[in-house]
């Protein structure tokens, strides 16, 4: 059973910035900041405490499943995921978030569920997109043209090239892309190839090196703004 929060452990969450809660080892919400209340479309925070993501009055029941997924992970192997949410919420629009989980962890430092912090993707936040995309390839540079390509025109992409390429920057297998956009392994296999060819790339990895240069994932596809996704960036080692 989880420990209950203090009531200086709810004020402070209560006056952070983003959306922030807790959910204990079934994924059951312990705690939702108000914010977070708000965004998922209940009358008061203190309505999410006892629900799963299953239960919220919310299209991003749909992904769940995921978010759930997400939870065992952080809590079988006591490491932080950082998360890309793109969902359509109770006020009608669509919103693009990063959500970072971590273990929950009691006074004795046995885990007992998770603690997740959601940051709005404004046009700023996008531009720092590229820092976590860098690392969830392994990479460390930072995002600008090098002498090598700052003179090369981009190559024009279709949506699905778009989408695919996106994805495949941020470390996702074909299997992956393929359930996402709702495709065959084959078909993404093929806009891979395409895409290879356009960037003039002799490998995935080349590929994947040259769009980072040219700054292709610093951006998130306008069409990928309306398809659910919950996609993990980047885990790491516990602290």
């Amino acid at each position: 059973m989880s420990t209950p929060l203090t009531a200086e452990q709810i004020l402070l969450f209560k006056q952070l910035p983003g959306y922030w809660g807790c959910k204990d080892l079934n994924s059951v919400f312990v705690y939702a900041n108000d914010a977070y209340g708000e965004l998922i479309g209940v009358a008061s925070a203190e309505q999410c405490v006892g629900r799963t993501d299953f239960d919220m009055p919310s299209p991003t029941v749909a992904c769940a499943g995921d978010f759930q997924e997400q939870d065992r992970y952080v809590m079988q192997t006591g490491r932080s995921l950082k998360v890309l949410d793109i969902h359509p919420y109770p006020d009608g629009r669509w919103h693009a978030h990063i959500f970072t989980k971590s273990p929950w962890r009691d006074a004795d430092g046995n885990i007992q569920g998770t603690i997740f912090y959601g940051q709005d993707l404004t046009d700023t936040a996008i531009l720092e997109v590229g820092h976590w995309v860098c690392r969830a390839t392994g990479l460390t540079a930072p995002f600008k043209s090098s002498n090598s390509h700052s003179e090369t025109p981009l190559p024009k992409l279709t949506t699905r090239e778009s989408e695919t390429l996106f994805l495949m920057l941020y470390g996702k297998k074909p299997q992956h892309i393929a359930r996402v956009m709702g495709i065959s392994i084959k078909t993404v296999e093929g806009y891979e190839a395409r895409l290879r060819n356009k960037f003039g790339a002799h490998s995935k990895e080349n590929l994947l090196d040259v769009a980072l240069d040219l700054g292709f994932g610093s951006v998130i596809p306008k069409t990928l703004l309306k398809t659910q996704l919950s996609v993990v960036l980047k885990n790491e080692h516990a602290a």
